[in-house]
């Protein structure tokens, strides 16, 4: 959660110097020297006491253009009412301190501040400016600082934006609470923590529960379950406090429906629609209600376990542990039924039919029947079409099928062959030969007529071949007629052809 940013102070003129010595409190160095230290502290992201003269009007002048001043310098600095100072290090047993007033700071201020210190080396100067409510809301530190003895010593130190989480944690169960950058590490045995955080950088908390302990939310300065986020720019002291109570437990209740009617089981806290939810988690030593509902043509018949009897529609259990409640519903009979599919394949036609009745097939190819029930099918082919056979759930020429799952089976009609006459004759006074492509017709020089059977739709090819001696002269009659090559014949029915041959020089041929 982002915390409320402060009043925003903007840059104006200044005219503040503060001065104040104090003298070092304490035990000093062996010696006993003192050394005077002028801090030149800068409230804004950069340093500028070491300009020159012009180098301090252009940072003034900056001051006045847009983003000159670092943003967060700008939202919070008129809120500082003191600067107090602390030195310590090796030999000084109380730090060396001073406390300053401020009135109407502004960013990029330079304040000045005195302060005489004990001589040494690794000295560590700290800087905090507070707020009305004594808030510290910027700091500033420089470690490692040797402070010799002699003439006064000049240093500065830049003032960024602080602020300080105060973490609290509160109800009966435990956990850990840590923060993404280093400050916050408030373990399970850790009740209330509290660290100092840049302002300049965005900071969250992470609350992770205790087994046995759940995290339940922030308060405070944060409300939720999620990471307490304290953005970029956050000043002063926020309070927070994260709620850990000890997790519920839960137990597990199955409702098992029997017998062979149809009903709805419900529970009361909602959770079991049984139906399609028949497990469901309720509070471990919760009250739940079960009631059964019977469908149209059921009965409720009873309960058993979970600690329920006896056939009234409702069952109180009692969740302090795991429960299994049975409910039995009874009713019609109910036989399982196959599916029986018939299929016809072939290029022919005809009706497969079933004992016991159903199938027509015909019309009704698919029925059920009793699941285990034997049905046998007789295929019936129509008239010029012949049965080729079963396959799918049946093979041969003969089909009974025992349904004990839904069956597919297919019945093969076929077209019956026709067949068809060719009938070749000759003519003439000549002699000569007639013979098919296919070698079914061979009529020799001393053959008059003969003949052969063809598939319908056959196309057959007869040449005429004249003896020695004699010509072919033409087919006669027929498609063929008055044609001298070969005689091509589509044998869609009974067909003749007849081939005359002449004798060489004799009459009736062409030209003869």
């Amino acid at each position: 959660m982002r915390i409320q940013q402060k009043r925003t102070g903007l840059p104006s003129l200044w005219s503040l110097v503060l001065l104040a010595v104090l003298a070092a409190c304490g035990s000093d160095s062996s010696d006993g020297q003192t050394v005077a230290v002028n801090l030149s502290l800068i409230v804004e992201g950069r340093q500028a006491q070491d300009r020159s003269v012009a180098s301090r009007l252009f940072a003034w002048i900056e001051r006045w253009l847009p983003g000159a001043t670092p943003a967060w310098a700008q939202t919070a600095v008129s809120d500082i009412t003191g600067i107090q100072v602390q030195i310590t290090g090796p030999g000084i047993t109380t730090p060396a301190t001073a406390e300053v007033p401020v009135s109407d700071p502004t960013s990029g201020q330079n304040i000045p501040v005195s302060i005489q210190a004990p001589v040494g080396t690794n000295r560590t100067i700290t800087v905090a400016a507070r707020n009305a409510a004594g808030e510290k809301t910027f700091g500033g530190t420089l470690s490692n600082v040797t402070l010799a003895p002699g003439p006064p010593i000049a240093l500065a130190i830049t003032l960024k934006p602080v602020f300080t989480i105060i973490l609290n944690k509160a109800g009966g169960g435990s956990g850990t609470v840590t923060s993404t950058q280093p400050g916050i590490n408030c373990d399970p045995s850790c009740s209330t923590q509290s660290a100092e955080f840049d302002g300049d950088i965005a900071v969250a908390l992470n609350a992770a529960a205790s087994p046995g302990s759940s995290f339940a939310g922030w308060s405070g300065d944060c409300t939720g379950t999620g990471a307490c986020i304290f953005d970029r720019g956050t000043t002063g002291n926020v309070t927070v406090t994260a709620l850990f109570v000890p997790a519920v437990t839960s137990s597990q209740l199955t409702v098992i429906k029997a017998g062979t009617g149809i009903g709805t089981v419900t529970s009361n806290p909602s959770g079991i629609i049984c139906g399609t939810a028949c497990t469901a988690n309720f509070q471990t030593g919760s009250v739940v209600t079960l009631t059964a509902f019977p469908a149209a043509g059921s009965t409720f018949t009873g309960w058993s376990g979970g600690g329920c009897g006896g056939a009234i529609p409702t069952c109180v259990v009692v969740m302090n542990g795991p429960q299994t409640v049975t409910a039995t519903f009874t009713g019609p009979i109910v036989v399982p039924m196959s599916t029986l599919t018939v299929q016809k394949s072939g290029s022919g036609s005809g009706t497969v039919t079933s004992a016991p009745s159903g199938i027509n097939c015909g019309n009704t190819c698919s029925t059920q029947f009793p699941t285990t029930n034997t049905v046998t099918l007789t295929a019936d082919p129509a008239q010029g079409s012949t049965f080729v056979g079963w396959s799918g759930a049946c093979s041969g020429l003969s089909c009974s099928v025992t349904m004990e799952t839904d069956k597919t089976v297919s019945a093969q009609f076929d077209v019956l062959p026709v067949f068809v006459t060719l009938t070749v004759r000759k003519s003439g006074s000549g002699l000569g030969t007639v013979t098919s492509a296919d070698g079914l017709i061979v009529c020799d020089p001393g053959c008059q007529t003969t003949q052969a059977t063809y598939l319908q739709g056959t196309q057959v090819t007869l040449t005429a071949t004249p003896a020695l001696g004699s010509i072919f002269v033409e087919w006669m009659g027929g498609p063929c007629n008055n044609q001298t090559g070969p005689c091509v014949l589509l044998m869609d029915r009974d067909r003749t052809a007849e081939a005359n041959f002449d004798p060489i020089g004799g009459g009736g041929g062409p030209g003869g």
